[in-house]
Order: C-alpha cells, then structure tokens, then sequence
C-alpha cells in the first residue's frame, strides 16, 4: 500500500495515533494504521510529547554506574540514565504504561488536542508577528530593565524570574527589534552584544623557564584518567597593571565556584603562600579542592615545589601540572569566569585600593549568578549542596539574593 506523503498531520490522524500508543502499538504499526510512513509517527510523537519529570526525592541521581561510584554527579563522564524500550524506542511514549507507578524514569505522555494546538501555534500564530500585547510587554520591560541595569544577562534573569514565559533568544530578538525602546532597553542595554571585539591571532612565543617533564598537560591528563575522585581545581592571574596588585583566581571544575586572593607581587613565592593560609584554614578539607592544580606556564607559577609542598610543615600538599604553552584552551573554565570579574573590574580601572574584602565581595557576586552548565542552578548552590556552607563562611563567600546580585563596576567603592 503506497505511503500518503503528506505535508501536515491532521487532527484526527494525532488521536489516531494518541490512541495507538495507548493499546501499545509501536510506532510502524500506528503508522500503517493511518496510512502514513513510520518516520513521520515517530517525528510527531518525538516533537509534541509532554515531558513529566521524575520524583527526584532521595534519589537525584539513577545512573546506572551509581554502584560503583562513590558520588554521582552529572557532570561525570559516565553518568548515563537507565533506558526504556518503551519509551524511547518501540513506542515514544508513556501513555497507558503499565509499570507507570513503579517507574522512577522521567516520562513522556503524547497528547492529540495538544500536539495540535502546538502545531497550529507554530503554523499560524508565531508567523503573525510579535505574540504579545502592550501590557505584557511593559510588564517584562519593568522586570528585566533594573536587572539588566545591574549588569545581568537575559539568562540570569530569566532562571531568577520563571514569570516570564519567553526564551533568552526571544527577547533578544525583541530588543533588537526595538519593542523596548520606550522603556530605555536597546541593544546598547545588552553590553556583551555591542562590545564584543574580535581578538587578535597574533601569537607570543613563551620561552620555558624551567623543565616541565611530568608536570606537562599530557601529564595531567593521564593522572586525572588514573585518579577519577580527585576533582582538579585550575588557577591562574588576573590584573590591570604590570605594576599591580595581582588577583591569584582558582576555579573548581566540579562545582563551577571561583575565589580570589589579592598579592602585591607576582611571584611564585607569593603565590604560594596562599595556599599555605587555605591550608591552615580549611585543614582537612583543603585536599579536596586544593590537591591537583592546573595552570598556565606564568612565571609567577614556575617553582612549582612551592606549590606542591608546604615548606613549613615539610610535607606534600597535592600536585600542580601546566597547560602548554600558549594553549588557555586547556584551562578552559577559569579563563571564561574571568569575563565576570571584567565586568566588574574593567581592564582600564585602577585597582591600587582594591582589597580582600572587595574581592570577597566581588565573588560572592559572581558565584550567585546561575550557569547553563550547571542546569540553572549557581555556583555557590552547588557546592553547599556537596560540601555545606562552612568552607565558604571560611573563604568569606556569601550567598547574593537573585535580584540584588551586580555585575557592575560600581559595585565596588574603588576611588
């Protein structure tokens, strides 16, 4: 019987096959049912299914690997869900399950009166034109302007204000359209759209001052594929002048929070001697966030017996490796949350009476914004969630409430 190759689905077709999936057909024999090819059931039950998350209470993670591991995160290499036959494959859906009430898999159900009102919203209604009216579009104005004030990015406002039913992309595209004008947003509100400059593929050849064999990237990788549990922690330098003062920046890979410490002198001495007091304030807890450093092949890093050992106490701390040169690509997570610390603390602003207490500020601020990466949730969320919030109080890190959190320069009363 040949296929009825057809552009759209109608109504009754998307009950038909609703149907199907309740008596547990799969997706061919719903499809010569209607007399449609199996490609096209299992795009329209792929496109229009609901998504019902799973109860995550005591139980925020199903890897299948979870016996063997000690801790389970997602991020994890491994970290894979258990699969359903059912669900995503033979059927799509989970419409009429039969071991519904005892699966703890997210579920999918397929329902026709609303795959077509979703289809006839994007056949019709989103080619109209701008689907909103004027008090709603002045109502998202009064929500995102003083935040976008504040320096805050349409995704950090929109994971802090569920409100608001429109994607990031959307409103970009409204304020670039100029929908907003009235309420003073532009594209000039959006700083990181205008002022974004193309960088410069010239290349420095670095000179290696001493002898990285064993501390190299390739190094660090096989150390890390022997060692799974050790989370590595990547460090590096901020400033504003050759002069000073310097900012030695670490970025915990596992949970995405970033600290700060100010030095007058850019020298493996003084570097090192940071990680002498986070030694002697943590103790214990100091190897695990502080046992396997990576970072760039700075002078500033070059002793690395300094960093390694604690001289004082003449004992071994942990191990630091280096990138290769010319190569921040290896180190790529500090070198993005750097972009927060410059919005805050721009490359022209004199930085002579920066202090401790401004930087701890500055990263309480920048560790309360939500990441992607981290599915919505802030840094500093993530790791009271796996460590508690004593550490933090000890590297006098706060959590910033979502509206009052500033990624401007006046955040700082730097004269």
């Amino acid at each position: 019987m040949n296929k009825k190759f057809v552009k759209h689905i109608s109504l009754e077709d998307r009950k038909n096959i609703e149907l199907g999936i309740i008596e547990g057909l799969s997706k061919s024999q719903i499809a010569k049912k209607i007399n449609r090819h199996p490609t096209t059931i299992a795009n329209e039950i792929k496109k229009h299914r609901k998504l019902k998350p799973r109860n995550t209470f005591n139980m925020d993670s199903i890897c299948i690997h979870l016996k063997e591991c000690r801790r389970c995160v997602k991020k994890c290499e491994r970290y894979q869900e258990p699969s359903c036959k059912r669900r995503d494959r033979n059927i799509g859906a989970c419409n009429n399950c039969p071991d519904i009430k005892s699966c703890k898999l997210d579920k999918y159900f397929y329902y026709a009166n609303k795959a077509n009102e979703s289809y006839l919203y994007t056949l019709v209604d989103s080619r109209v034109g701008v689907n909103l009216d004027y008090p709603e579009l002045k109502q998202i104005a009064t929500i995102i302007k003083p935040l976008l004030d504040k320096g805050q990015s349409l995704y950090q406002i929109l994971e802090n204000h569920k409100e608001i039913t429109q994607c990031a992309k959307t409103l970009y595209t409204y304020i670039e359209m100029g929908l907003f004008k009235e309420f003073g947003i532009d594209c000039f509100s959006l700083r990181k759209q205008v002022s974004r400059r193309i960088k410069s593929k010239k290349l420095k050849k670095r000179r290696l001052p001493i002898n990285y064999e064993g501390r190299e990237y390739k190094d660090y990788l096989e150390y890390a594929k022997a060692h799974p549990f050790e989370h590595t922690t990547e460090m590096d330098t901020v400033y504003n002048s050759q002069s000073g003062p310097f900012i030695q920046t670490f970025y915990f890979e596992n949970t995405g929070l970033m600290i700060g410490f100010i030095h007058k002198e850019k020298t493996s001495i003084s570097m090192a001697s940071t990680l002498d007091k986070l030694q002697k304030i943590l103790e214990v807890d100091y190897y695990d966030h502080f046992s396997l450093l990576l970072t760039d092949r700075g002078s500033e890093f070059e002793k690395y017996e300094l960093f390694e050992n604690n001289i004082q106490l003449n004992e071994a701390r942990g191990h630091i490796f280096y990138c290769d040169p010319q190569r921040p690509d290896q180190k790529p997570h500090v070198e993005n949350n750097h972009n927060f610390v410059r919005d805050i603390l721009p490359n022209k602003r004199k930085l002579d009476k920066l202090t401790q207490e401004d930087l701890n500020l500055m990263f309480s601020h920048i560790n309360s914004v939500p990441r992607a990466c981290l599915g919505g949730r802030t840094p500093y969320e993530v790791f009271t969630y796996f460590y508690g919030d004593d550490i933090l109080k000890k590297l006098n890190i706060q959590k910033i409430e979502k509206d009052m959190v500033t990624l401007q320069p006046y955040l700082l009363k730097i004269k």
